[in-house]
């Protein structure tokens, strides 16, 4: 069922590119921490968040750019269209977005105190580690029928989050696998160095 809903995102979004679609899609996580912190009191730092905003856009864009070119000069790809790659690509941010409302609802679940907790010492957007250690050793520990409960749920979102990375690892092949003739060779070498380019500029980046 995944699959196949993987497989119409990846060739709607090649044939019949959105492209309000796509930012709507690259947005969201943002728009849900906005409103996450507005929910639970925390203080938002709007140029900080505009600046990171910018960043991810522009990381976005230049890796699908950057998708683009492996494909034409390996595929060939002639009638690939930029738009079709970031349509297609925006689902992964459509992805990270559920995955957050998620994670947040487990949170809330296990910890039901902790962002209240925090809210209330956070005041201009940082904390040290003694404070963050104070609020969780304020929270209540799980009673030993509880503790069972609290493993399963974070194996399940430990599942989910490694499925949610496979889903997008998975997408972008049959992107390149839809754009274009070509053998499968050359889809996982498209994906392979496209992979290896973005994960060094990440790690670069965060080095920096």
């Amino acid at each position: 069922m995944i699959v196949g809903l993987l497989h119409k995102i990846a060739k709607n979004s090649l044939e019949r590119p959105n492209i309000i679609l796509a930012f709507i899609f690259f947005f969201l996580p943002f728009i849900f921490s906005i409103v996450a912190r507005l929910a639970f009191g925390f203080p938002i730092d709007a140029p900080t968040l505009a600046v990171n905003a910018a960043i991810a856009l522009g990381f976005w864009i230049t890796s699908v750019a950057l998708l683009f070119i492996l494909i034409k000069l390996i595929k060939g790809a002639p009638s690939l269209k930029f738009t079709g790659l970031l349509t297609g690509q925006s689902f992964i941010h459509l992805f990270t977005f559920i995955l957050s409302v998620f994670m947040l609802a487990v949170l809330l679940v296990l910890m039901p105190g902790f962002f209240h907790s925090m809210s209330e010492i956070v005041g201009d957007g940082s904390f040290t580690d003694a404070e963050l250690q104070t609020v969780l050793s304020q929270l209540p520990l799980p009673s030993d029928d509880a503790f069972m409960g609290w493993i399963a749920i974070l194996a399940a979102s430990l599942i989910i989050f490694i499925g949610v990375f496979l889903m997008s690892v998975y997408l972008i092949y049959l992107l390149i696998n839809f754009a274009g003739q070509g053998s499968r060779k050359q889809n996982w070498l498209v994906l392979i160095l496209w992979l290896l380019i973005i994960g060094a500029f990440r790690f670069f980046a965060l080095t920096i």
